[in-house]
């Protein structure tokens, strides 16, 4: 089949949508790519066609301001995504996240061809934007009005044909609150890392800025106050206080909202000497990464956004057989009592205790390590993360 990808990003560093391509083709389909060019140089895929829709990123991020009242952004996808259906002569298209579904739709009947959507949820999306910063805080607020996604949500669920989401819970949660949801129609894809692209990674012995002779706690992605790493810190500086000794190494880039703060933490006398930052490391360096550490963390508030699905995180903890430390967000809960690869916590003195429990034995890390890496491998083994693909066999 010639299936139409569209994602609202550069693409080069969307790695759920790689892994889902590349997985495609093994199929033997042809796959076409719609994303945005925000005026860079990208580099090029031999097997692949990747059309880009130029556009300042200023302008981009307006556009999405605006877009729970104003249609602009939908308009702009659907006028791209007519052309793109036409010029390649689609037989299914296959678009990522909610807010896309309508301009998905209207493209494909504006192109005049009668070919099935794909709606492929990242996230519960309405949760995931009232929790975002930039759309719940000053004055934005009054014009994202973010809470009205939770109305709009049922209506574009409507426009697809078929539904790929993170978790069995959250096609659960899916079904219960939407009847008119086929089962048969919401297909699970965790966010389980490329394999194949780790272990080639693993063939080269990539050097790592970072080393330490002390346990350390791993945090790896974005740092914002919904992610949860803003709520540990301050429980991290009070371990160190009490004297338990440890490193703690944190990679990813920084929200805008919350880079102040952070800064902060950073500084701070107790915690400066003992925490490494690094705003971003290409995912090829994470196996050499996962190496140095002892414990991964997971500290995601627990909300209806974390429960939806299982950050791709874990599942690297569980490739580098490393034990993880996590809240109770439903999906990763389950994932980890499943598995016994981990520790859970609800409040300051259970995540305290299980650090300290953690760092002082290295035996409980290995068993917990251990039984991560068996369970992602029987996950691979049962073939979890290619069940979306019957949705295209099912169609050609």
């Amino acid at each position: 089949m010639k299936i139409g990808v569209v994602v609202d990003n550069e693409f080069d560093h969307d790695h759920r949508v790689q892994k889902e391509i590349r997985l495609l083709q093994q199929e033997g389909h042809s796959i076409s790519v719609l994303c945005f060019d925000f005026k860079k140089t990208y580099k090029t895929y031999p097997n692949l066609i990747v059309e880009r829709v130029r556009i300042p990123r200023k302008v981009r991020d307006l556009l999405v301001l605006l877009s729970t009242n104003f249609n602009f952004y939908e308009a702009l996808w659907q006028k791209h995504i007519t052309t793109f259906i036409s010029k390649h002569k689609l037989d299914a298209l296959h678009v990522h996240d909610l807010y896309l579904a309508k301009a998905a739709s209207k493209g494909i009947q504006h192109s005049q061809h009668d070919i099935p959507l794909t709606l492929d949820l990242h996230e519960n999306y309405p949760a995931a934007i009232n929790s975002y910063e930039w759309a719940i805080k000053g004055w934005r607020k009054y014009v994202v009005q973010p809470q009205k996604w939770y109305h709009k949500e049922g209506d574009y669920l409507k426009y697809a044909d078929h539904l790929i989401v993170l978790s069995d819970s959250f096609k659960q949660d899916l079904t219960q609150r939407f009847p008119f949801l086929e089962s048969n129609t919401i297909y699970v894809h965790p966010n389980m890392p490329d394999f194949e692209s780790y272990q080639a990674f693993e063939k080269t012995d990539y050097a790592v800025a970072f080393d330490s002779d002390l346990p350390t706690l791993f945090y790896f992605g974005v740092v914002a106050k919904r992610r949860g790493i803003m709520d540990v810190l301050p429980w991290i500086i009070e371990l160190l206080e009490e004297g338990t000794q440890f490193h703690t190494l944190i990679i990813g880039p920084t929200d805008k909202a919350d880079k102040s703060r952070f800064q902060s933490f950073i500084d701070h006398p107790v915690l400066k000497d003992y925490i490494t930052y690094i705003p971003w490391a290409d995912v090829k360096y994470l196996p050499a990464y996962l190496k140095k550490i002892s414990i991964g963390l997971a500290p995601f508030q627990v909300n209806a956004q974390h429960d939806s699905g299982v950050a791709n995180k874990l599942f690297q903890y569980m490739y580098g057989e490393i034990p993880i430390l996590a809240t109770k967000c439903k999906a990763q809960q389950q994932l980890i009592e499943s598995s016994a690869s981990g520790l859970l916590y609800s409040t300051k003195e259970e995540f305290k205790q299980a650090v300290h429990e953690l760092i002082t034995s290295k035996s409980l890390r290995a068993e917990l390590g251990a039984n991560g890496k068996k369970k992602l491998l029987a996950l691979y083994e049962n073939k979890t993360d290619r069940q979306f693909l019957n949705i295209y066999k099912e169609l050609n």
